[in-house]
């Protein structure tokens, strides 16, 4: 419900805490942070990279996204962030599909104005008032969004038939195993014709 808040609400809240999560180009990077001090100047700023050393030192806190490799882990990590959440959440969103997931889930999770930062490192806020510049940026990156879109959605449709195969595979060897049991049976492994077992 926030997150549609957020995005009809036009008003920009003070931006005493950024989150940035870097997830592309170093250089799209470092110049969207110029930008970004330039219109901050007395920002606390924090970073999520999948970079092993980030590009400047300016950052309170860094989180590196291989120290989270798990979905739980990542999630972890985010609802963490939840207890004293940023202000504002930066996305870089420049032409490569890095860290998809990362900026799906942050943006869904952390309860902040999102900032879209483009590979040129200029930046605009995701809200209503910007939905001609968001159509315009959507449609320049329609590929890779449609790419990983049907990527997920494929991996979505092919889980439950692997998993439904796999459930089949496995009572078919069980209901083989048991029918081979039972001629066992019948053919003298159990009570042989006309010999009663002895008890």
């Amino acid at each position: 419900m926030w997150i549609i808040t957020r995005f009809l609400r036009g008003a920009v809240p003070p931006a005493r805490d950024i989150l940035l999560v870097e997830s592309g180009s170093p250089q799209a990077f470092r110049q969207g942070l110029v930008n970004i001090r330039q219109s901050f100047p007395e920002t606390r700023l924090q970073l999520l990279t999948c970079w092993p050393e980030p590009a400047q030192n300016v950052f309170s806190s860094i989180y590196r996204v291989q120290e989270y490799a798990s979905r739980r882990e990542k999630l972890a990590l985010l609802f963490s962030l939840r207890k004293n959440p940023p202000d504002v959440l930066g996305i870089l969103c420049s032409n490569d599909p890095i860290m998809y997931s990362w900026k799906l889930l942050a943006t869904l999770v952390l309860p902040a104005k999102v900032l879209i930062i483009n590979e040129n490192g200029d930046f605009f806020w995701l809200d209503w008032q910007n939905r001609k510049a968001l159509r315009r940026f959507l449609q320049s990156r329609w590929v890779i969004i449609r790419k990983e879109f049907l990527l997920t959605l494929l991996r979505g449709m092919v889980f439950p038939l692997t998993f439904l195969y796999l459930l089949l595979h496995a009572g078919w060897l069980y209901l083989r195993r048991w029918r081979r049991l039972a001629l066992w049976r019948i053919q003298g492994g159990g009570l042989r014709k006309g010999k009663p077992e002895a008890l």
